[in-house]
């Protein structure tokens, strides 16, 4: 048996762990659990992929201010308002003014485009 670990940028700045378990044997009995595991990490890597592409539609048909578009990328790529608001050099109610802002725009592009939450 022999586990295999791997470092995967999710985003900039953002990584995840990701450790797989080798059976050497089909018949070993953790072999099913060992796919089992595989098969999910494989659905949330899909899941994820189908995130950030529907964001990325999102974010090139909705028609964001600068600041509508810094926030939501500084968001995304995991800062919080007070994060943000420091980076910006703007209040953190500015920032939360804008983002509700954006988001409203995201919606309605989202709801014009058919997709769904």
């Amino acid at each position: 048996m022999a586990i295999i670990v791997e470092l995967i940028e999710i985003a900039k700045d953002i990584y995840e762990l990701k450790t797989t378990q080798i059976v050497d044997e089909e018949s070993n009995t953790d072999w099913e659990l060992v796919q089992q595991v595989e098969d999910q990490r494989s659905a949330d890597e899909f899941e994820r992929l189908e995130v950030r592409d529907t964001i990325r539609v999102l974010l090139e048909r909705t028609n964001l201010s600068l600041r509508e578009r810094q926030v939501v990328n500084l968001i995304l790529q995991g800062n919080n308002f007070n994060e943000i608001a420091r980076k910006l050099k703007v209040s953190r109610s500015f920032v939360g003014y804008t983002f509700k802002r954006a988001a409203q725009k995201l919606r309605r592009t989202a709801e014009a485009l058919n997709i769904k939450p």
